[in-house]
């Protein structure tokens, strides 16, 4: 098949891409509304040094590492729970947890992502004030020069829908169920490539020129008055 007979399938059976589309899309739609929603906290450490020196500044960015596996340890996470009276485990806790080192901006983020949006955003602030005062109370036996300052830029943020991201999902199936369709209708199409159903067709695998066609309506008509052989 050429190019222009693709076209001309898509162009008159394109309801049935557009069908498979909204097919997708809508159940993708029910997928999102059987997920159970997840809301995310998410609150940022600032990390800076006691002076403006450039191998101190190097030396932050490999702390930032650092810092982020302390803040998600069992130990801060058990604080957590002692101080906040959660009824959750320390699993839990940090199975929720995800801290990010930002090492070109001297930030930690830390995202949780809970059932409950107003737990995810007291489980965020705890942990980020729990690590803050351990910062504090340790840089108080360092050299003034050699400390480092760790502060909360901001509170945690309001539990936000994290999960699912109804929007995304069905705009993914719709696309989805386009490609699908166009790639099923072009298959099928191609299969029967074979079958002869018009002049044009028997002249693309002939070779040969038709001079003329038969009405079908006529040759009926001839068929039905012929004379029957004795």
């Amino acid at each position: 098949m050429e190019f222009r007979d693709y076209l001309n399938v898509l162009v008159k059976r394109g309801w049935i891409i557009l069908l498979v589309a909204v097919i997708t899309a809508s159940s993708a739609y029910v997928f999102s509304t059987m997920q159970t929603v997840t809301y995310r906290s998410s609150i940022w450490l600032n990390v800076w040094p006691g002076r403006p020196d450039w191998g101190l500044q190097q030396t932050i960015k490999g702390l930032l590492r650092n810092y982020s596996g302390q803040i998600r340890s069992r130990d801060v996470a058990q604080q957590v729970i002692n101080l906040k009276q959660l009824d959750m485990k320390v699993d839990d806790v940090l199975a929720e947890m995800t801290v990010s080192p930002i090492e070109s901006d001297f930030l930690i983020q830390i995202d949780v992502d809970d059932i409950d949006p107003q737990r995810a955003q007291i489980i965020a602030q705890t942990a980020a004030e729990i690590f803050v005062e351990r910062i504090r109370v340790y840089m108080l036996e360092q050299d003034k020069s050699d400390r480092v300052d760790v502060n909360i830029r901001d509170n945690a943020t309001e539990g936000a829908v994290f999960w699912p991201k109804t929007r995304l999902l069905v705009i993914a199936g719709g696309l989805f169920g386009l490609v699908a369709g166009a790639l099923v209708l072009l298959g099928l199409e191609a299969l029967s490539a074979d079958l002869i159903r018009s002049s044009r067709d028997l002249e693309r695998h002939a070779g040969l020129v038709v001079v003329g066609t038969i009405p079908a309506t006529q040759s009926r008509r001839a068929g039905a008055g012929a004379v029957p052989p004795r």
